[in-house]
């Protein structure tokens, strides 16, 4: 018995893996161990998994991630061909829709060309782009304003229930994982061979520990001993609307991605409503997690245009994002690969959480050895996301 959870003792071990955080990382990042036969813990500040970063977020799975070189882009475009065995699998509400990058000048139908052969040169087949006039836009979407000139829809876009999608995951998990809620990890290191974990619920002990604390990895890393690049929050907020329905993900076209955003779009639901956005605004503090008007009024005028009818506004709220030091996932190993950080998990996170638990997955079973029924880390090559690399004991390396 160690920190009121009975588990198999070997070797004095409580776990092989200690997965610190229960938002969808953590949780994908434990079915995947899980299936393989390892034992897992995982350990939450919060009472509940999926209240964190997880919570409040458009619930879209994303195809188009710029840059199409960066490790959340490739995550994500695999991660998306992983969603409809999983939910299928997990009896999550899912369905796929295109998306329609939309022009509303004539003056803007040559960039929109260029855009296309841009998206397909990148996508490579794998998901459909193709470029369509106003009659066209307009047949796919009848709620569209008039003044839509053109589009290029990309299929393969999805979106999910994914509150569903956080309870099934944890019902599936439960008898094989053990969650330890309201639980904070204070403290760790390695002593020899074993990682030791000082919490608010006592002390645990295991081979190995995967940082998933999502906007919280930063400190949780420093808790842990390793010097990270601080995570800077960012606030994403969304309108929901009643009324209005849309078959597809609708988004104005732009050559040029500024800042931080692609921009957010018009997005249908699981529930039968549509979002406007998120737009995406940097805080000072982790804890800020208000809305303003001045959010409302930006994403009334950005997407309200693209549309021929006004909904009625049911909900107004917002979620903080962990925007990464460098603006791209970061893979992050300490001592000798006994300590994996995720940081910087923002959007597209929810999309590439399936691939992101299978890479994860991929370096414990390289540091605890393989099981004889492991099939972790089919396919990663051909999202073309390598290895992280193994690091020292005294620092970190990452991907």
């Amino acid at each position: 018995m160690r920190g009121g959870v009975s588990t198999a003792d070997h070797e004095g071990l409580d776990y092989d893996v200690a997965i610190i955080g229960a938002g969808i990382t953590g949780l994908m990042t434990a079915y995947t161990l899980a299936e393989e036969g390892y034992r897992v813990g995982v350990f939450e500040a919060a009472s509940g998994p999926g209240q964190g970063v997880t919570a409040n977020q458009s619930e879209v799975i994303h195809v188009v991630q710029l840059p199409f070189g960066s490790v959340k882009s490739k995550l994500a475009r695999e991660g998306n061909l992983m969603y409809d065995e999983l939910c299928a699998r997990l009896g999550v509400p899912f369905k796929r829709v295109s998306a329609l990058l939309v022009v509303r000048s004539r003056l803007t139908l040559a960039p929109l060309l260029l855009g296309y052969l841009y998206l397909r040169l990148n996508l490579r087949g794998r998901f459909g782009v193709r470029i369509t006039g106003s009659r066209g836009a307009f047949e796919l979407e009848p709620r569209l304003s008039d003044k839509v000139k053109g589009a290029i829809v990309v299929d393969g876009y999805g979106v999910v229930d994914s509150k569903r999608l956080i309870a099934k995951l944890h019902e599936h998990l439960a008898g094989k994982v053990d969650f330890h809620f309201n639980c904070e990890v204070l403290s760790g290191k390695p002593q020899g061979p074993v990682f030791q974990l000082r919490t608010t619920r006592g002390d645990f002990a295991c081979k190995c520990v995967v940082n998933a604390a999502g906007l919280y990895a930063d400190e949780v890393a420093a808790r842990l001993g390793l010097r990270v690049e601080p995570i800077k929050p960012g606030l994403g907020v969304m309108t929901e609307y009643g009324g209005l329905e849309v078959n597809s993900i609708i988004a104005p076209f732009s050559l040029i991605q500024r800042g931080r955003t692609k921009g957010g779009g018009i997005i249908p639901t699981m529930r039968g409503t549509v979002i406007f956005g998120p737009n995406l605004r940097l805080l000072e503090r982790k804890s800020e997690a208000e809305p303003t008007d001045d959010d409302v009024r930006e994403l009334e005028s950005k997407f309200q245009p693209l549309l021929r009818v006004r909904g009625k506004l049911l909900r107004v709220y917002a979620g903080v994002r962990p925007l990464s030091p460098h603006g791209d996932f970061l893979l992050l190993e300490g001592y000798s690969g006994k300590l994996i950080n995720l940081i910087g998990i923002e959007s597209p996170g929810l999309t590439a959480a399936p691939a992101l638990g299978r890479l994860v997955a991929q370096r414990v079973k390289s540091v605890l050895g393989v099981h004889q029924n492991s099939a972790v880390g089919e396919g990663l090559d051909r999202a073309g996301v390598g290895a992280v690399r193994g690091g020292v004991d005294s620092g970190v390396d990452g991907v």
